[in-house]
């Protein structure tokens, strides 16, 4: 692979520094020392993210009612028909059975083994981005920030319309 010149090399800074910049936002926007609220918040991001992502490539939505499919419907619909890489679909799922575990289970409680469980999701290529956005962080490295690393890594990737998994 050949040098970047300055043109290429500014824009990936600039890239970069975009990507750092929405990890912040979205730390701030879901940031709490309660990990049911970064749950049940990153979730409503995932899923939103899913839900346009699926409108976008759909003639007439409107036919569908995007807005009443399940989460669980929505992910397989947008897996299947090959809008994401399905090496994240897992992860994904993973999140909502964690938000369904808030909703329906008084008593659970998100820790460190069940980050691990979450962590075990993730694919190489996954892992590799989710590190890369968790490098960037600000903040002491604890389970809550690898809670958010992990929900900002999937929505980013749902929401770049240049699938950074797969180029």
């Amino acid at each position: 692979m050949g040098e970047m010149n300055k043109t290429e090399l500014k824009k990936f800074e600039d890239n970069k520094l975009e990507l750092k910049n929405k990890l912040e936002r979205f730390h701030l926007d879901i940031n709490s020392e309660n990990p049911m609220q970064i749950i049940l918040k990153g979730n409503l991001y995932i899923e939103y993210a899913l839900r346009e992502r699926l409108k976008e490539h759909l003639e007439n939505p409107d036919i569908l009612e995007c807005d009443k499919l399940t989460f669980n419907q929505l992910a397989r619909l947008v897996f299947s028909l090959g809008l994401l890489p399905v090496d994240i679909f897992k992860t994904v799922m993973e999140v909502n059975h964690i938000r369904n575990l808030y909703s329906h289970d008084l008593k659970y409680n998100f820790n460190e083994e069940e980050y691990r469980k979450l962590e075990i999701t993730f694919s190489p290529d996954f892992k590799n981005m989710y590190l890369l956005f968790l490098s960037t962080n600000k903040y002491p490295i604890n389970t809550l920030i690898k809670l958010q690393t992990a929900i900002f890594t999937i929505w980013q990737l749902i929401t770049n319309r240049y699938n950074m998994l797969e180029n």
